[in-house]
């Protein structure tokens, strides 16, 4: 298997906030006055905080997550696991604080979920592994894709739409990107034009304007736990969903798919179907909207890492998005 894959060797966004034992437990008094037993820091992801708390009396861990990254997000994500809690496995959310008293950051003490990160079962290169990790996660997004809002739109803390303003459309939001300075100043001119003219000739790929499904925006194996039922591998968490906003599942599948071409080619099929087996019909240019998707959030975190703060991150979206590039121009001229 070709590495770097799966976000495996991306810098952080953020630096983690480190506490103390003592510090964390003035946090976790107020819903669990037992004693801290020990505090583990969780070092995956890339913009907040995560520790496993677990306690001397034996009681159920906790994972304290800080918000680092945006203020509103734990408002928005505690609403987004209530919505799904009865659908998809979340993380219940157990005491919340968006004080900033405690801490200069909003905080959650969440369940702890058992279960290994989905990417590291499939770094590990078995195929039937990755079959079924990949299998469970096409089903979960067959749920997601169920999950129906009235309009396309950015969540408020209660889950209420603000529709997309004509910026934040997919085409003038793709073009505004690629006139950024940190974009531009990491893609090729040559890249930079023909990227350019794929936004204008992609119309026909657009998602419908009512398709809009509850999108996890950052739906990859670098952000779901997997254990083993009954011999097979499935999803037992689906986290970070603070990115989450109602439109097209077909972003989602995008994301997941987004390193298909570095992985066994298993991987992709057992996706496509999880969604299928769950009655999910796919339209017949289902990858090249995923595809167009996908661009945009790349382009994005180029906007948001340039090489000289992140250069391993950057490398990587880079490659990514010249890959992508050549399949859409491919495509488009076919």
């Amino acid at each position: 298997m070709l590495l770097p894959v799966l976000k495996s060797h991306w810098e952080r966004y953020k630096s983690h906030t480190h506490i103390d034992i003592e510090q964390a437990q003035k946090l976790v008094n107020s819903y669990n006055p037992n004693k801290i037993q020990s505090l583990v820091l969780l070092s995956d992801g890339c913009a907040n905080t995560n520790y496993k708390i677990t306690f001397q009396n034996n009681t159920a861990p906790l994972v304290l997550r800080i918000y680092i990254r945006e203020k509103n997000a734990l408002a928005r994500e505690k609403a987004i696991h209530q919505l799904l809690k009865n659908y998809l496995p979340v993380p219940l959310f157990f005491y919340t604080d968006a004080s900033c008293t405690l801490i200069n950051h909003p905080y959650a003490l969440m369940e702890w979920k058992e279960g290994e990160l989905m990417r590291n079962v499939i770094l590990k290169g078995d195929e039937r592994d990755i079959s079924e990790c990949a299998f469970s996660a096409g089903k979960c997004l067959s749920v997601l894709k169920n999950i129906k809002f009235h309009k396309n739109g950015f969540f408020d803390e209660n889950l209420q739409i603000r529709p997309f303003n004509q910026e934040e459309e997919f085409i003038p939001f793709g073009l505004g990107l690629l006139k950024q300075q940190t974009v531009r100043e990491s893609l090729s001119t040559s890249v930079l034009v023909e990227l350019e003219q794929i936004f204008y000739e992609s119309v026909p790929f657009l998602p419908k304007p009512n398709e809009a499904n509850l999108n996890h925006a950052d739906f990859d194996p670098a952000n779901m736990l997997v254990t083993k039922t009954n011999a097979t591998w499935q999803v037992s968490a689906i986290l970070d969903w603070e990115f989450s906003f109602a439109g097209s599942y077909l972003m989602d599948m995008g994301l997941m798919l987004r390193y298909a071409h570095k992985l066994p080619h298993i991987y992709e099929d057992s996706f496509l179907k999880g969604i299928k087996d769950s009655g999910a019909q796919l339209p017949s240019t289902w990858k090249a909207t995923a595809k167009l998707m996908d661009l945009l959030c790349l382009l994005q975190l180029l906007y948001y890492n340039p090489f000289a703060e992140r250069p391993l991150m950057n490398r990587d979206v880079v490659e990514l998005i010249e890959n992508t590039q050549t399949f859409l121009k491919s495509l488009l001229t076919t």
